[in-house]
């Protein structure tokens, strides 16, 4: 469309000159002494026009040439480029493909370029990484220092990665700390952060780290819970000696971790440890009425205090709901023998033994038996718990 309508101008455009010129009888007179020149109008305006046009092709001609080094610089320089963001391709595929050997060398290629040079070691750095060549991995990884912002982070976040990977956590702490202070919602950084913590026990740190992922969705409930009870599980590890930091820690946790049955067992085993058998019943009662566990009632049984009838009392309450507990029972029959109530204790350590046979059940029994004067029966039942603990 554009053609033809170009071509209908230049035709117009070539009429009227036609009529012009026919029309046209001036004529041009140029005296140069002791020259005279005469020229019909047309033809002076053919010739200006003639004379603009070979000056103008001329300039041009004279503009290409001085342009041809330029234009081959840049030519050489846009294939270059183009010859390293192909390298950089190709090891991105191998590094993806698990070439790594590949990748390592398509990623050395691409380090000449300034635009390419940052990637390409860190690329070059991971495939070395994985070919187990650590020197090799620290030369490639020095090439991308001094690159831009994003490119550092991208280095140093390969490095805390790196660290992690080779179990040097206390190394990779350093790096992700000073990361995490520049992008605090980075949440491939703080999976690392939390890895490193975990390994190095630093437990507050864990609890920390934690409460960031999960805010910004970077853990699902069931595994932020997960890792919500190591941390407290470690923190009361470091308080079991002292009883006064293990009360007090317990008093600090958050109520859905007290209730938690492997907490509530974990800090009920270490008062119980320290002679706190008060702390270790009223951790463990509060745990039971919210959720029933087998290894709680087990520890219940082991809390007697001087006076072991409230918690009787409390555990026969809980037998009209677990009437055929086997845990339960052997919970009460301790709790029976704590007092001295003989006959009870052994009735609900039989009904125990009769629902389920165990090593802890017939020790129980047989220390029974050897209280109330029937050594023959402690033998027994010792025999049995002896071949049940084989």
């Amino acid at each position: 469309m554009r053609f033809a309508i170009w071509s209908v101008i230049l035709a117009a455009v070539a009429v009227g000159v036609a009529l012009f010129a026919r029309h046209s009888t001036g004529y041009v007179v140029i005296v140069a002494a002791p020259y005279r020149v005469e020229l019909s109008l047309n033809l002076l305006i053919f010739l200006i026009l003639a004379g603009y046009i070979a000056f103008y092709a001329l300039a041009r001609m004279i503009a290409t040439l001085a342009a041809i080094p330029e234009r081959v610089r840049v030519y050489r320089e846009e294939r270059q480029r183009s010859r390293l963001r192909q390298a950089l391709n190709d090891a991105l595929l191998a590094f993806f493909q698990g070439r790594y050997a590949s990748a390592e060398k398509s990623a050395a290629a691409a380090l000449t370029g300034d635009e390419t040079k940052g990637v390409a070691a860190i690329i070059a750095a991971r495939s070395a990484h994985e070919l187990g060549r650590f020197s090799e991995r620290e030369q490639f990884l020095d090439h991308a220092k001094g690159s831009a912002p994003d490119v550092d982070q991208a280095r140093l976040t390969t490095l805390a990665d790196l660290l992690v990977s080779q179990q040097r956590y206390g190394e990779a702490l350093a790096v992700l700390n000073d990361l995490s202070a520049r992008d605090a919602r980075n949440l491939r950084l703080l999976r690392l952060k939390l890895q490193a913590e975990q390994a190095m026990r630093n437990w507050d740190e864990v609890l920390a780290t934690v409460a960031s992922l999960a805010k910004l969705g970077g853990l699902g409930p069931a595994e932020a819970a997960s890792a919500r009870r190591a941390a407290h599980l470690g923190n009361l590890n470091r308080k079991a000696q002292d009883a006064g930091a293990l009360a007090a820690y317990w008093k600090q946790l958050p109520s859905d971790m007290r209730i938690d049955s492997a907490v509530a067992a974990t800090a009920a085993r270490y008062h119980l440890a320290l002679g706190g058998n008060a702390e270790a019943q009223a951790i463990l009662e509060q745990a039971l009425e919210r959720e029933w566990s087998a290894s709680l009632i087990a520890l219940y049984g082991e809390a007697a205090g001087a006076d072991a009838l409230p918690q009787i009392e409390r555990a026969e309450k809980w037998l009209r709901e677990h009437a055929r507990d086997p845990a339960l029972l052997l919970a009460l029959g301790k709790l029976c023998m704590h007092q001295g109530l003989w006959g009870k204790a052994q009735s609900y350590l039989e009904a125990s033994l009769a629902l389920e046979p165990t090593h802890d059940g017939h020790m129980t029994l047989a220390a029974l038996m050897e209280q109330i004067g029937k050594p023959q029966e402690a033998v027994l039942h010792f025999r049995r718990s002896a071949e049940l603990a084989g």
